[in-house]
């Protein structure tokens, strides 16, 4: 068997569990050119994981959904991580999964795992230094997003105090719209990452302008496309933005 171009690597998180649409999309139309890993509650999952990235080959495009901050990408987190301050330390070791936290999972000091592959990244503030850090460690192209809040509560820390939850649902449909639309044309059509950036410029324009001029009875419509219009602007390509999303491998 040849090998699949494509990595998709998705830690368990039940806030970003709206980004397996992405994921489930991208499988289903390009299942001969993906694998996934969906990264479970517990060290040797991110271990295993850490694993498969630098196994995958050179050139190859790995694809990251979930959270992280300007210097590292988080792992997964159990169920019921928000409750670890108001259960016993018994009820913890009970079941370790359910509680575990991984907040350090990429970082400056394993950032070399993305030698030689191109990546992707759909998390928080992924736009700074770990994509520096990335192509610092040998990385060919890194496209990394800035805040992307997805939450009532993150939406609160950007001073959106009265947003509504359909507004926030709204937020991940479009998100996975655009992300969806412009991977799949991205991937179909072989483009480098400054056509990808172009693509998902575009097609959030699109959604900005459809929004504004056919959902009037939305009465968030200006915070969504305020965000939108965010979500396109703070997209940054470091290293080669030439250089193709994948290349295809013979056996």
């Amino acid at each position: 068997m040849p090998d699949k171009p494509i990595l998709i690597i998705h830690p368990n998180d039940r806030t970003t569990n709206f980004l397996s649409k992405i994921k489930s999309h991208l499988i289903k139309t390009f299942d001969n050119q993906i694998h996934h890993f969906n990264i479970y509650p517990n060290d040797e999952s991110h271990d295993q994981c850490l694993e498969r990235i630098s196994k995958h080959p050179e050139n190859g495009l790995i694809i990251f959904l979930g959270h992280g901050r300007s210097d590292k990408l988080y792992g997964s987190r159990g169920n019921l991580y928000h409750n670890l301050n108001f259960v016993s330390h018994e009820a913890i070791q009970e079941e370790p999964d359910s509680y575990y936290n991984n907040d350090d999972f990429i970082n400056s000091e394993n950032a070399d795992i993305f030698l030689g592959k191109n990546v992707f990244c759909l998390a928080c503030n992924s736009n700074d230094k770990i994509a520096k850090f990335s192509i610092e460690k040998g990385a060919k192209a890194f496209l990394g997003f800035g805040d992307i809040p997805t939450s009532i509560e993150e939406f609160k820390d950007n001073g959106i105090v009265n947003v509504s939850g359909d507004m926030v649902r709204m937020m991940k449909t479009e998100l996975n719209y655009i992300i969806k639309k412009s991977l799949e044309h991205g991937i179909s059509n072989h483009h480098t990452f400054e056509q990808l950036h172009n693509l998902i410029r575009f097609v959030t324009n699109q959604r900005i302008t459809d929004i504004l001029v056919t959902r009037k009875d939305v009465r968030e419509r200006h915070v969504l496309t305020d965000y939108l219009y965010y979500l396109k602007k703070n997209i940054v390509i470091r290293g080669d933005k030439k250089i193709k999303l994948y290349t295809s491998f013979n056996a």
